[in-house]
């Protein structure tokens, strides 16, 4: 009996091994997916729509710039691009930090 107890003991504690090592690749499966989503798909549409902004304001001032006029800081359309380009800068901080945050997650611990 006494070597049936302890091969039973010894597979638990394998299951149990097991189990908890499935559960903290999961845990960091999900952690990089996480990661991968905001550096790839949210950082890289704002900066994609920084770069469309950018474009915007060069049409505006060729064509500003070829029509005679003369354009200057408090232009109303320069000011209001400049703005939507510091708030998506600023948005693109945080979710770096964001991504710092998650990235120094740690997987629960697992009872002993």
């Amino acid at each position: 009996m006494a070597l049936i107890d302890d091969l039973r003991q010894r597979t638990e504690a394998g299951l149990k091994t097991l189990k908890e090592t499935a559960q903290d690749i999961a845990f960091n499966v999900e952690k990089q997916a996480m990661i991968g989503k905001k550096k790839y798909v949210d950082i890289t549409r704002i900066q994609k729509n920084i770069q469309k902004t950018y474009g915007e304001i060069g049409e505006y001032v060729y064509d500003q710039f070829t029509s005679g006029k003369t354009i200057g800081k408090d232009d109303p359309f320069i000011k209001d691009r400049i703005s939507a380009i510091t708030r998506m800068r600023l948005t693109i901080k945080d979710i770096e930090e964001e991504i710092d945050g998650i990235q120094k997650t740690v997987p629960p611990k697992h009872g002993l």
